[in-house]
């Protein structure tokens, strides 16, 4: 039987992903593609990047619209709705990453055409897909025709109840979960750890803490910062060290907290290879108010670094409290930091649930089950 043509339409790619669901799409389409399936991506242009070009099997189409603030979808949707128009029948499933207006515009041209339209929805929670489309000017457009996508992709069961809300019919949802490739995010060996503690300057006795993300109200910096203050006030962690990687449009605000009494919070800015970092830290923190279902922290546990994260989304189904980290509730300074004090004291209680996160990761979070998942979807909806 032969493989469906698959394109990709994202608002942003390589080199311009820098948030987990654009990663997640680039290494979906360049893992279909190395298994011979025809994968392109229509995505916005970038400067510096030319407007066709072919990387790791993908044929990227790059089309344009104006990057300034307010009017990325005012100029992208109509290159979208040519760009499908004049080129889309070359694919037989169109797949839309995040439930946002460049959906509603694919699914009106598939309609048209015949074409076969995916739509995978990237995070649940209040700043999730769902509740953003609600306070959207068009969202409600965007709602309505949620339900006359081929297939809605879920990424967790609270985004899975959201969506059934928003009229999507369970038999149109699919549970996919995210991925992380096990070759690539491995435990790092002892010399690996000491030459990335030592590029970091982190000095031998420090017990590292990580956030990997966007700093952005959702992913609860805030909290975390306030949560650090109270660890270092408390004075129970020695050379405790905070490291946030990873830059957003709260990243002014959260630096100046930073400024205004933390002693050692860390900001590396865009770390465009985690893993030295990973390999670096005894602990990985993710206070989100809202997720799907987080990249960052499957690379940590691929890694073997105990997590520590809310009890929300998809993180509920990624950490098993108290066996590969520790949950605690969304928006609580005080839970967090006596969270911290918990694992940075206790470097026994850091190893083992390392080495349970790994385990399970490498059971349930294989990224070659993801794209099983996908290629078995695509071909059901051909057939």
């Amino acid at each position: 039987m032969s493989r469906p043509s698959v394109l990709m339409v994202c608002y942003q790619y390589a080199p311009a992903a820098d948030g987990g669901a654009e990663r997640q799409a680039q290494r979906l389409a360049e893992a279909l593609a190395s298994r011979g399936t025809t994968v392109g991506v229509v995505t916005r242009r970038v400067r510096g990047a030319p407007s066709r070009e072919r990387m790791a099997g993908v044929d990227l189409h790059r089309i344009w619209a104006v990057s300034r603030k307010g009017w990325v979808s005012l100029t992208f949707l109509p290159s979208l709705a040519l760009f499908l128009l004049l080129h889309g029948r070359r694919y037989d499933i169109w797949h839309v990453h995040q439930a946002y207006y460049h959906y509603l515009v694919a699914v009106v041209v598939a309609r048209l055409l015949g074409r076969r339209c995916v739509v995978k929805a990237a995070a649940s929670g209040p700043f999730g897909d769902i509740a953003r489309l609600r306070v959207s000017k068009f969202g409600g457009l965007v709602m309505r025709a949620m339900p006359s996508a081929d297939a809605v992709v879920s990424l967790n069961r609270e985004l899975s109840a959201e969506l059934e809300q928003a009229g999507v019919a369970r038999a149109r949802t699919r549970v996919i979960r995210n991925g992380v490739d096990l070759a690539a995010f491995k435990p790092a060996t002892a010399a690996e750890r000491a030459t990335a503690r030592r590029s970091l300057g982190l000095p031998a006795d420090a017990v590292a803490v990580a956030f990997v993300g966007r700093l952005a109200e959702e992913k609860g910096v805030d909290v975390l910062l306030e949560a650090w203050r109270r660890v270092e006030h408390a004075d129970l962690v020695g050379q405790g060290r905070l490291l946030l990687a990873g830059d957003g449009e709260r990243a002014p605000k959260f630096r100046e907290l930073a400024r205004s009494g933390l002693q050692r919070a860390v900001f590396l800015g865009r770390v465009a290879d985690v893993r030295s970092l990973l390999g670096a830290v005894d602990i990985m923190v993710l206070p989100s108010r809202s997720e799907g279902l987080s990249n960052a922290v499957l690379e940590a546990m691929a890694m073997a670094v105990p997590i520590l994260a809310t009890r929300i989304g998809g993180l509920e189904e990624q950490v098993e409290d108290g066996v590969t980290g520790v949950l605690v509730p969304p928006g609580d300074a005080d839970a967090l930091a006596r969270a911290l004090q918990r694992l940075m004291g206790d470097a026994a209680l850091q190893r083992r649930m390392g080495e349970r996160g790994r385990a399970a990761v490498e059971q349930s979070f294989a990224f070659a089950g993801t794209v099983d998942a996908y290629q078995q979807l695509y071909q059901e909806l051909i057939a």
